[in-house]
């Protein structure tokens, strides 16, 4: 099998339902008291702290976005996401799914811009609470910077909106965003499909550890045993090692309302789809003819 980049493409609708995790504020005593006793940041609400995906769509497109891959940290009401937590990539949607067409942001030329997350949360309410953050995309083309405000409930965002300032060429731009949060636990089931136009029949198991981003497969390629190790950044899997002879480096989108694996080679064309087991799918997807 020729050496590969694989992707699984996107997804959603609402399907995603997770539990709340509410953090309550301890109130200080003491002989010392501040005229403002006002802590600096609010109890919160909301435990955004996983794997995300956002779809940014631009008010100026008719359906192209950008989709953030990020594992999310939260200390307090401190958001975060470093460069090795966070990637994005353009597509344009496909029923669920968006379907990555080229890596990188604006001012990235071939897929190896730097992002980085940093937002706060604020305006506790019962349910919900603001998050703002910016977005910074590091280019070889220059530096893009996002900024962006939605509600949440820890999660999804419906309601998401952000600006970014001309840059690279690209005149202003604002639109709109969703969100997703999921926990990359793919599942115990056994994942089967066809690659590189049905010349590799692959089945393989997709094992995620828990507490960690960490992800090993092993399977079959027309029933040869492999395995592959990597790791996790949002929805997005990224796994290297050998199949057969040849090394692989492998890049994948996951699409968690049809349980699914869309795998890509290194120019971003689609390889062919995993799926585990039967239901809603569609035939010419499962084969990547679209």
């Amino acid at each position: 099998m020729s050496r590969n980049v694989l992707t699984v493409p996107k997804l959603f609708v609402g399907l995603l339902t997770l539990c709340l995790s509410i953090a309550d504020a301890g109130c200080g005593g003491g002989s010392y008291s501040s005229p403002t006793p006002q802590s600096p940041g609010p109890s919160v609400v909301s435990s955004v702290q996983g794997s995300w995906e956002f779809q940014f769509h631009s008010d100026g497109s008719s359906n192209d976005y950008t989709v953030l891959e990020v594992n999310l940290t939260q200390a307090g009401a401190k958001v975060f996401a470093g460069a090795t937590s966070a990637l994005v990539y353009q597509g344009a949607p496909l029923q669920s799914s968006i379907p990555l067409t080229s890596r990188g942001g604006k001012c990235d030329s071939g897929g190896t811009s730097q992002v980085t997350l940093d937002g706060m949360l604020t305006n506790e309410q019962p349910t919900t609470e603001k998050i703002t953050f910016t977005l910074t995309e590091i280019g070889t083309l220059g530096t893009a910077v996002v900024t962006a405000s939605a509600s949440t409930d820890g999660s999804k965002i419906i309601d998401g909106t952000y600006t970014i300032p001309a840059v690279c060429g690209f005149p202003e731009e604002h639109g709109t965003f969703t969100a997703y949060k999921f926990p990359i636990a793919f599942g115990s089931g056994v994942y089967s499909g066809t690659l590189n136009g049905g010349a590799d029949v692959i089945v393989a198991t997709f094992t995620s550890t828990a507490n960690s981003f960490d992800l090993a497969v092993s399977g079959k390629d027309n029933g040869a045993p492999f395995s592959l190790n990597g790791s996790t950044v949002g929805f997005s899997l990224s796994l290297t090692g050998n199949i057969g002879a040849n090394a692989v480096n492998w890049f994948g989108l996951y699409d968690p309302i049809y349980n699914t694996f869309g795998i890509y080679d290194s120019d971003d064309h689609l390889l062919g789809r995993l799926q585990q087991g039967t239901g809603p799918w569609d035939y010419g997807r499962a084969a990547g003819n679209f």
